[in-house]
């Protein structure tokens, strides 16, 4: 019998086995990256803002949108804002708001001023970056209770803007004020341990204001003992109205703390349109009075109406200043004298 030669397989050509191997290598990619824009989503959809202002949301459960993987992978996303120039404080000045206090800001003949304020900071870090990025003096209120508020803080500082302590009070509302809230109804070593927790935070503030607290605002006797703490410790106090019958603008007065109120919500409507509308009412007020004062939160809107309108108030005649230079002014015949 003849012997049979075995059947030898048939080898592929090195140009088919290389194309096979990267065709193998670009569908691993592929997939790989349909995974990641997939976990992006769904990390996207775990991410919340926070609607914290009293009167106008009752939950805290809004999507917050973030950069997504694909302008990060590109880096189409930054939110590097021009750097602005560092602040020159005054660490020779009699109280602890003037030592801490932005450097003032040079406003132009004929200017008239404005003041904006960011409440609720310190929760989203993100949209808490936005803010401290923005190149004009802001008044940046951080609230105690944020996870890695003191670095945050203290980068708000060396930026160049005025800091304050946004404490939690007790609203009429069924919201939630959050941890270590002053709470009108509680005994009054429970007050002063949370006024004392709350200020101790972090570092370099020079005032309070409220955070919520429509109740806690009406109460004299609770008010007062609060700004007992704040008058020791030379602060000065912004009053957010977040009811008409707050007395806690009437009392810092009364008990000789530098005061300031108010006088508009940018964003109780969190939509951009809207805010823009109420950043041209503040125009209006400034235009009436000298100046205006403006409460906002960090929410994407309002970063996005903030960058549209900062650039053009000089055309306007409108300059954005720290809150202490306008208490400054308020009060320069007070200080002049106790500085004799």
């Amino acid at each position: 019998m003849d012997e049979i030669e075995p059947i030898k397989p048939k080898r592929r050509k090195p140009t088919l086995k290389y194309a096979m191997g990267a065709f193998y290598f670009l569908f691993i990619g592929f997939c790989a990256v349909g995974i990641l824009l997939k976990w992006n989503e769904l990390t996207r959809k775990e991410q919340y803002r926070y609607a914290y202002h009293e009167g106008t949301i009752s939950t805290a459960t809004l999507p917050y949108e973030g950069p997504s993987f694909l302008e990060r992978l590109t880096n189409r996303y930054t939110r590097k804002a021009p750097p602005i120039k560092l602040p020159e404080r005054n660490d020779r000045a009699g109280q602890r708001w003037q030592k801490f206090a932005a450097a003032p800001v040079p406003v132009p003949a004929g200017h008239d001023t404005v003041v904006i304020v960011i409440d609720d900071l310190g929760i989203v870090k993100d949209m808490t970056a936005e803010m401290i990025d923005m190149d004009v003096p802001m008044t940046l209120a951080f609230l105690p209770y944020a996870s890695d508020v003191s670095p945050q803080a203290n980068r708000a500082y060396n930026k160049g803007h005025d800091i304050l302590v946004h404490i939690p009070m007790e609203p009429k509302s069924r919201l939630d004020p959050g941890p270590n809230a002053l709470l009108s109804s509680t005994p009054v070593n429970v007050q002063m341990d949370s006024i004392h927790y709350n200020l101790s935070q972090f570092e370099n503030y020079i005032g309070i204001n409220n955070h919520m607290g429509s109740r806690f605002t009406e109460d004299s006797s609770a008010v007062n003992r609060l700004l007992g703490v704040v008058k020791d410790s030379e602060l000065l106090v912004l009053d957010s109205k977040t009811t008409p019958n707050s007395v806690l603008e009437s009392l810092a007065d009364q008990n000789e703390i530098p005061v300031i109120n108010r006088d508009v919500f940018l964003d109780n409507t969190e939509d951009e349109q809207y805010i823009m509308g109420q950043l041209a009412r503040l125009e209006r007020i400034a235009k009436q009075t000298g100046n205006g004062v403006a409460i906002g939160h960090p929410y994407p809107e309002t970063v996005a109406a903030l960058k549209k309108w900062l650039p053009t108030l000089a055309d306007k005649g409108i300059t954005v200043v720290p809150i202490s230079q306008k208490v400054r002014e308020k009060y320069a015949a007070t200080l002049l004298a106790k500085n004799q």
